[in-house]
């Protein structure tokens, strides 16, 4: 007599344990952002080929802006003439700057003579044809507030990882020194405006690959004061994230909202949510977007325990004759709309608007994982 087939058990529920405090929550001047929260990069005033009015049709909550970019084109005074930078690219909600640090920090890797540093800030140009434009504490400030940030960020002089330990010394004692200007120039600028019309300004920690170093640039930072802090980039050290964010949010109070900056795969926006972190900003979803790489099947049941989601690229034979949605779980408007094959021929015939309709497929998946994580963390 044949055994009967038993079904497989169901998995257990995920139990998730946030650091002590870790908000839920962050209130900016233009609305509360429930945490986790992923934010697009906007780095030149767009997200990229995708119309500012239908973000939202994504889950999307707030974004973030270049400052080095912007700075250079269209111009600081050029956004502050137009109204800011909500104005000029039409968005309502919560914004966030950077510093231009970390983007001066790129021309000075590339070793074209694009940028340099020196006590009073950092000089950069994104072409030899250009002239150098001066990035120091109080222009970084005078161009985020003239931008019209919502979240401000100090100047800090990013070093890789390799950097030798006098260069990563000298990087805490910069950013540290910037980070005290910052704070000075902020709050003279914003002192005779009502509490609840100014932005917040961060900091960000650096220190390299020594935990003595960073611990030192953690607890300075907290002296000065900043409503929040970011880490990430090129300080992290390759497969040893969870190591280095979960250290940099031990060095932190309790309770402080925190930034992985430039964090992006699904797998370590979980691994850093889990260690404390809040917001997150990256460019893959909208660049893998653009070459056809879409995240699909979210599954919340396998976060915290693998890798939550699947992979479909859409310059797979596969996709020209699939009838169904790409990702039938999801719901933005080319999975609730068109067949996966009618995608793949967008992206066959190089259509612009595969690249939108993708785009905003993958911030979807993102805005619904972060969703799925704030669920997780209130239950």
């Amino acid at each position: 007599m044949a055994r009967a087939r038993t079904a497989p058990a169901a998995a257990a529920p995920v139990e998730v344990e946030l650091p002590e405090g870790a908000p839920t929550s962050l209130s900016t001047r233009r609305g509360e952002l429930t945490l986790p929260v992923f934010v697009p990069d906007a780095t030149r005033a767009v997200v990229r080929g995708v119309p500012t009015d239908r973000l939202a049709d994504s889950g999307v909550r707030a974004l973030l802006v270049s400052t080095a970019h912007l700075a250079l084109q269209p111009g600081a005074s050029v956004i502050g003439a137009l109204g800011g930078a909500h104005r000029f690219m039409g968005w309502p909600g919560p914004m966030i700057s950077d510093s231009g640090g970390f983007q001066a920090f790129s021309l000075l890797a590339s070793g074209n003579g694009l940028a340099e540093v020196n006590d009073a800030g950092l000089n950069y140009r994104f072409s030899p044809k250009q002239k150098f434009r001066q990035l120091t504490p109080r222009s970084c400030i005078e161009t985020q507030l003239r931008v019209g940030a919502d979240i401000v960020y100090c100047l800090d002089y990013c070093t890789s990882p390799s950097a030798p330990a006098a260069e990563q010394e000298r990087s805490v004692e910069l950013t540290l020194r910037w980070a005290a200007e910052c704070r000075e120039v902020f709050d003279r600028m914003v002192a005779d405006r009502p509490a609840e019309q100014r932005p917040l300004l961060f900091a960000v920690v650096q220190g390299g690959r020594d935990e003595q170093r960073r611990a030192r640039c953690a607890d300075a930072l907290v002296d000065i004061g900043f409503d929040g802090y970011g880490f990430g980039g090129y300080p992290i050290v390759d497969g040893k994230l969870v190591d280095e964010v979960r250290l940099v949010a031990e060095l932190l109070p309790a309770g402080t909202p925190l930034h992985g900056l430039g964090i992006g795969t699904p797998e370590n926006l979980v691994e850093s949510w889990q260690a404390g972190y809040g917001i997150f900003d990256c460019t893959l979803p909208t660049r893998n977007a653009r070459r056809g790489v879409l995240y699909t099947a979210l599954d919340v049941d396998a976060i915290g325990r693998g890798r939550p989601y699947k992979i479909a690229r859409l310059t797979d034979e596969r996709w020209v004759r699939e009838k169904g949605p790409i990702d039938p779980g999801c719901d933005c408007p080319m999975c609730t709309t068109l067949p996966g094959g009618a995608v793949a021929h967008m992206f066959r015939i190089e259509d612009t608007l595969a690249g939108t309709l993708a785009s905003m497929h993958n911030l979807r998946f993102y805005t619904r994982l972060t969703e799925a994580l704030h669920r997780l963390g209130t239950a």
